[in-house]
């Protein structure tokens, strides 16, 4: 079967120069990061190349996903073993985000934060070490590139190990604020501010600027203590054969950054980081409804959607909370149809008080409904996945964060003007909600402002698939690029901060200090003597 094949795939894709053979490697865990590495091996191989889609189960969950799109995709599943098992996590359903403030909070992201994740994937990265037919099985493909995220780092570490040619970090998010020093971009401090921040750059008063340093070093010191972490367990496992996870970012290609320069706070960076924020947006924001849903947007005058993502289940709200959204949309029964993702379609508390203007399922064509003119508003969590496309789709939205990058989001959004963020502390206060509610459906300032971001992001110069598509390929056609890799990360602190320059610019003016003082005291006594 391989023999007759391999005719067909080359005759397909005989428009194409060059064919590379790339590895990336995707865990199995949050959803969204899955999603973004799925998008990344699919346009890579829609463009005639050799994608190895290496995907370790670190929960056993997501097993029936459809993300790979291409079937020329080689899919590798791998799981855990039985001590493995033992120590699974379960599944990530972070019930208590609705109202604990530890997932929003930098001591909790010091504290906490590291030990949660590196006891979730401590077991499948020591089986993933511990695989020598693996290894001896990923370096005979030869890959050109291995493509891995700055999320579970197991992945790059596997890619230093089996000695790749070059390697392309990623993240899913919009930014690490763990990441930026190793890969060599300058600070953010000033350019990005805390997401509790009132205001940034000019005008920010003292306590946003003590703030904004108390987010950059502490909140961003989380994911630097899980990358240690686990960079003592593979090190011990290899004898030191694998290198620290900032020597490793430092000698990257390329990093693939999901941020969008026309949509994000504008910060310094460097060539080797690419912002690809939007990249699988293009062909897919247009989507056609299914036909069921032409009679509900029908309806009533207006329809919104309510989504809060699938890390934080809608079914785990507090009843105080549910009782508040049951409320508020009882109050719009006659004009607006909600439409609201619900992963338990049996909960008796709800759908015992459900009003009739109110479509509970456990899953909604996101964009098509987006993309929908019907549609004219959209209330959500605020994940990136949500951001991008609501952006890209012109619509208005009220964010509600409730965990990690999320109140980002909602301030990077909200500057645009398109953007209402309310705290998830306020739910329970359904009146002040449906005050905002009103507010946006009635005010045509938020759809002005939203039409007009959406435009911006599609008429970019440089398309973001485009930059990721054409970077990977450079990546692969000539392996590591040491060139884009700033020398000043090779200066310790006395000379990058011009310490020394300081220390004699001060003891100059000091000398020329006691010079000028000596002469006036000698003089002074000199005029004195002479009186």
């Amino acid at each position: 079967m391989f023999c007759v094949l391999t005719p067909l795939v080359l005759f397909s894709f005989g428009n194409y120069v060059d064919s590379y053979n790339f590895l990336i490697i995707s865990p199995v865990y949050g959803f969204s990061h899955m999603k973004f590495l799925a998008n990344i091996a699919n346009q890579l191989a829609e463009q005639g190349h050799q994608v190895t889609y290496f995907q370790p189960f670190v929960i056993e969950a997501y097993q029936n996903h459809n993300l790979l799109k291409n079937n020329s995709i080689e899919l590798i599943n791998y799981w855990h073993d039985e001590e493995g098992h033992k120590h699974m996590p379960p599944g990530n359903d972070l019930h208590d985000a609705w109202y604990s403030g530890k997932y929003q909070s930098a001591l909790a992201a010091v504290l906490e934060m590291p030990q949660f994740f590196y006891s979730a994937w401590n077991h499948m990265c020591r089986k993933i070490f511990e695989d020598t037919e693996l290894h001896v099985m990923l370096k005979q493909k030869d890959f050109d590139v291995v493509i891995g995220e700055t999320f579970d780092f197991c992945g790059l570490y596997l890619a230093d190990y089996i000695e790749s040619k070059s390697i392309i970090s990623v993240f899913s998010g919009s930014r690490l604020l763990s990441i930026t020093t190793p890969l060599g971009d300058p600070s953010w401090l000033h350019y990005l501010p805390a997401p509790s921040s009132e205001t940034f750059g000019p005008g920010a008063s003292i306590f946003d600027r003590i703030n904004d340093l108390y987010h950059k070093y502490v909140f961003g010191s989380g994911y630097s203590i899980v990358f240690d972490w686990q960079y003592n367990q593979v090190a011990r496992m290899t004898n030191g054969k694998v290198r620290n996870w900032k020597k490793i970012l430092r000698d990257v290609t390329f990093h693939f950054s999901n941020s969008n320069p026309y949509l994000d706070f504008s910060v310094p960076t460097i060539p080797k980081v690419i912002p690809i924020g939007g990249f699988d947006m293009e062909e897919t924001v247009d989507s056609s409804l299914p036909e069921e849903y032409e009679e509900l947007l029908n309806k009533r005058p207006m329809t919104v959607f309510v989504s809060f993502g699938s890390m934080v289940k809608s079914k785990f709200m507090p009843d105080s909370y549910k009782e508040s959204m049951l409320r508020m949309f009882s109050a719009n029964s006659r004009n607006i149809t909600f439409l609201w993702k619900y992963e338990d379609l049996k909960d008796q508390f709800l759908t015992n008080r459900l009003p009739e203007n109110v479509i509970l399922n456990e899953w909604f064509p996101q964009r098509a409904l987006l993309a929908d003119k019907r549609v004219k508003l959209f209330i959500t969590h605020g994940g990136l996945g949500s951001t991008m496309e609501l952006a890209y789709s012109a619509k208005p939205a009220i964010m509600i964060p409730l965990i990690a990058e999320q109140p980002d989001n909602g301030q990077m959004l909200k500057r645009h003007g398109s953007v209402e963020v309310y705290s998830k502390y306020d739910i329970p206060d359904w009146q002040k909600l449906n005050r905002l509610l009103h507010k946006m459906l009635n005010q045509k300032s938020y759809q002005k402002s939203a039409d007009r971001l959406a435009h911006v992001l599609s008429s970019q110069p440089i398309k973001p698939s485009e930059m990721m598509i054409k970077h990977a390929e450079m990546a692969a056609k000539f392996g590591r690029m040491p060139e884009l890799t700033p020398n000043v990360q090779e200066m310790g602190i006395v000379e990058f901060y011009n310490l020394d320059i300081i220390l004699l610019l001060l003891t100059f003016c000091s000398i020329i200090g006691y010079l000028f003082l000596r002469y006036m005291v000698v003089n002074l006594n000199l005029k004195t003597k002479l009186e």
